[in-house]
């Protein structure tokens, strides 16, 4: 059945204003104060509530490879947000520079274990987070992740990230694992914090103010704290400047004087001369390498409140808005003046299109949480949405009459919403010396996705050259319901052998059914030495964002189509309804204790099937006069009538020039990897203390299955499922491996803080020869330096990227004609090294 969200919205914050009332109306009993101390650094004895319904699980003792960073941690890495944070502090965490064009640049995904971004499940005390509204096509096709830059830094006591599978816990999406992100609660002292950095270049300036605030009221039994956010980040650019020799304006015909077009990769044609404005032309006219201008304002408030001794309500939420705009490749005169030679008298030296975004980002969870009688219970209720206006500015409709017509365009909107309620019960059981937990709860999810058309002239024509405007055609407003019961047993079968069984059944009532379930147990054989293991399976729930998504464009009078993967033109062309992507998760690891150290060894398989993926390009463009298919390969007369014929059952006109393509199950992966972590204190007396972590992650993904082509599409030439460039981006667009080395040392009012990172080679497919090219190793250096200059008053100065890496160049025989034309080199923006080379800052922190 379909709702509108916003009736969702209001459903969802009915239901947290009556749990509200209730909890405020109830007689007051007294309790114990519910404050409790700062910290800045995790310990190993800290009880952990990720991955497992059992109670009193720790670091130390857990059954699943966990690790627990805390807020303080985040905020002195100096990172912009938490995304970039857990990339410098994580080694199985993966953040690529860019692998995503368009919105995909401004709303970032990362990896976990090497696989998908959608693979990760992300809880906010607790609770299921909604995705973003932003569905990849090029970088990781199909993700829609959760977006985590949106999240105020500040406002996190601790983080703890699950590095396996949890399905049968949590449902859809833990496949990878689990990052829960814990607000801070209880009364605290204010914190307020401002900080100002930019690139040893003196570009991409980031500006952070932050603070927060935790007060402690009704007697010690209510909390509430707050944390507002604000981030100013400016553009750097690291494009190649452009060759000489490749030029932007109409030649000059010697002649007639008259401006005509250039030759191949902007030649000179014969019998004419260069403009002269090429003389005083910007050599770096392309600037959409390196980081994008945004200004990201957030709040976040986590309110607690005990009506009695057993019964306790609670209410959290962050809000957050975002402006974005990211460069799109620049419109070249040359460009302008072959597509509409009017637009030259709006832009005379070319334009650099911008894509926009307008950015709501909101989640409030309200419920009550006790105990009645030996039963423990938590109801909850949570509503999550993200909205994003887009626009094209900056730009030209060539379908319009210039001068006149306008410049900046409204793309259209895209909405993303999720009601969720669970209702958790948990008891521990007494069977004779032996105590078991039992919990067991359910859950329902109400989803709904829009995509709002853009004004007529966004899309009028050939559209906008830059972000074009959404058809009303591609307009969507469709929802879904899921249903989900689930279980969990957890007990010590002797002192030493702790076993964690768990079940999950969901209903999705687009697709049907999924069960999972999972089996931990850790057998500590000393109290330093302990075997951990899990075997589980998983799924990912097709999103509701991707199998909805479709987009329609006309580039130079060829449609280019992603199409909805259920549509009748889909089915047409070989699609399917999407499936669940399936997983089973395998992991086998020793925890230890030696002297002061603590170390960690996990190695892990996890097999993913029914990989989403784009399917081939399919269709025909005639548009030079010689029929190529989507691949850009000719095509003999009877293979285009081939082609034609197919595209007309699919319901596209004759002769139409028209490439399609969509979402569809591409094969199946394994990814085998091995997790390795140690840490200590050292007590170093007069000379201080020094905190000592060491992390490393190895990891290797294959392909196992290849889907088989359509039958629709067995008798079209060249055609893959999936091609060996995708093929390269599902196995290597991660590092195999990712060392962190981290010391932490503090003496009186002094702290330094040393990190080293070391990314393993990159492994990339060579589109001109047909085989792989490597780019090597890297290791980044971080460091910071704190001094307290009174009682709360901390000044932190420090550099990320100390020595200025960055990351290889792209071998020139991997580089086709158009590069090596344009440029004398080019990046790999793919590393997670990134572009930017070295950055500084100093931070001021204040806590009174």
């Amino acid at each position: 059945m379909k709702r509108d969200s916003a009736n969702q919205a209001i459903l969802a914050s009915a239901s947290i204003l009556a749990l509200s009332s209730l909890a405020f109306s109830a007689q007051a009993q007294t309790s114990a104060d519910a404050s409790r101390p700062d910290q800045s650094v995790a310990t190993v004895d800290e009880i952990i509530v990720t991955g497992t319904r059992a109670t009193g699980r720790t670091v130390a003792n857990s059954a699943s490879p966990i690790d627990v960073i805390s807020g303080d941690a985040v905020v002195n890495t100096g990172a912009p947000n938490v995304l970039e944070a857990l990339n410098l502090l994580l080694p199985s965490f993966n953040l690529p520079a860019q692998v995503q064009p368009d919105l995909g640049a401004l709303v970032r995904g990362a990896q976990l274990r090497g696989l998908d971004p959608a693979y990760t499940l992300v809880l906010v005390n607790g609770k299921r987070r909604h995705t973003t509204a932003v569905v990849n096509y090029d970088g990781f096709a199909g993700s829609v992740p959760v977006d985590l830059a949106l999240i105020p830094g500040d406002s996190i006591e601790r983080i703890e990230v699950l590095r396996d599978g949890a399905s049968a816990v949590y449902g859809s999406d833990a496949i990878a694992g689990v990052i829960n992100i814990i607000l801070k609660s209880g009364a605290q002292p204010s914190t307020l914090s401002v900080q100002a950095g930019a690139t040893y270049e003196g570009d991409g300036a980031v500006y952070i103010a932050r603070g927060t605030h935790g007060w402690s009221f009704a007697d010690g039994r209510g909390y509430l704290n707050l944390g507002a956010e604000a981030i100013i980040q400016e553009r750097a650019v690291r494009n190649p400047e452009i060759r000489s020799s490749y030029l932007y304006y109409p030649a000059i015909d010697r002649i007639t004087g008259l401006p005509v077009r250039l030759g191949p990769n902007n030649s000179l044609p014969a019998g004419a001369d260069p403009d002269p404005r090429e003389a005083t032309r910007d050599p770096q006219i392309w600037k959409n390498q390196g980081r994008h201008a945004t200004d990201t304002y957030s709040l976040s408030a986590n309110l607690g409140y005990e009506i009695d001794a057993n019964t306790e309500f609670y209410a959290f939420g962050t809000y957050a808005h975002r402006k974005g705009d990211d460069t799109i490749n620049y419109r070249l005169p040359n460009t302008v003046f072959i597509n509409n030679p009017g637009g030259l008298s709006v832009y005379p030296d070319g334009f650099q299109p911008l894509e926009v975004i307008d950015e709501d980002d909101l989640q409030i969870t309200g419920g009550l949480r006790g105990q009645i009688g030996d039963w423990r219970y938590d109801f909850s209720s949570s509503y999550g949405r993200d909205h994003l206006d887009v626009f094209s500015k900056n730009a030209l409709n060539y379908s319009l009459a210039y001068p006149g017509a306008q410049t900046d365009f409204y793309v259209g909107a895209r909405t993303y919403s999720a009601w969720l309620n669970n209702l958790d019960l948990s008891r521990t059981f007494q069977v004779g010396e032996r105590e078991i937990d039992v919990a067991v709860g359910a859950q329902y999810q109400h989803e709904n996705n829009k995509l709002k058309a853009g004004e007529p002239n966004s899309y009028f024509g050939v559209g906008v050259s830059g972000l074009i405007g959404y058809r009303p055609d591609d307009a969507v407003d469709v929802s879904r319901d899921s249903y989900a019961v689930y279980g969990a047993v957890s007990t010590y079968l002797t002192p030493k052998w702790f076993v964690d069984v768990a079940g999950r059944a969901e209903h999705y009532s687009d697709f049907g059914e999924s069960y999972t379930g999972k089996l931990s147990t850790r057998y500590d054989f000393t109290p330093s030495f302990a075997v951990r293991a899990t075997v589980s399976n998983g799924f990912h729930a097709p999103s509701l964002v991707a199998a909805s998504y479709s987009n329609t464009n006309d580039q130079a009078g060829v449609l280019n189509g992603l199409v909805q993967p259920d549509s009748a033109a889909a089915l047409a062309l070989g699609s399917t309804p999407l499936k669940p992507e399936e997983a089973t998760n395998y992991t086998l690891g020793v925890t230890s204790r030696l002297g002061g150290w603590r170390f960690a060894v996990d190695a892990y398989q996890i097999e993913v099937d029914h990989r989403l993926n784009t399917s081939p390009n399919i269709g025909i463009n005639r548009s030079s006069g010689v029929p190529v298919d989507g691949s850009g390969r000719t095509l003999t007369n009877a293979q285009a009538t081939l082609v034609d014929n197919l595209l007309q059952s699919a319901g596209y006109a004759a002769g139409t020039n028209i490439i399609v393509r969509y979402f569809t199950d591409v094969g199946d992966t394994r990814t085998r990897g091995v997790d390795i972590t140690a840490e200590a204190n050292t007590d170093l007396g007069a000379y201080g203390r020094v905190r000592w972590n060491f992390a490393l992650n190895f990891n290797k993904t294959d392909l196992t299955r290849i889907s088989a082509v359509p039958s629709q599409l067995a008798q079209l030439p060249n055609i893959e499922v999936l091609s060996l460039a995708n093929q390269y981006a599902f196995k290597y667009r991660a590092p195999e491996d990712k060392q962190v080395i981290n010391v932490n040392w503090s003496n009186g009012p002094w702290g330094v803080n040393l990190q080293a990172t070391r990314f393993g080679e990159l492994i990339r497919y060579n589109s001109v020869t047909g085989g792989e090219y490597t780019l090597g190793d890297s290791v980044v250096t971080n460091l910071s330096v704190g001094y307290d200059i009174r009682e709360g008053l901390r000044l932190t100065a420090g550099a990320n990227n100390l020595f200025n890496v960055t990351p290889d160049k792209v071998p020139d025989e991997a580089r086709n004609a158009a590069s090596r034309a344009q440029y004398d080199w080019t990046w790999d923006y793919s590393s997670p090294v990134g572009l930017l080379g070295g950055q500084y800052f100093v931070r001021l922190d204040y806590r009174f």
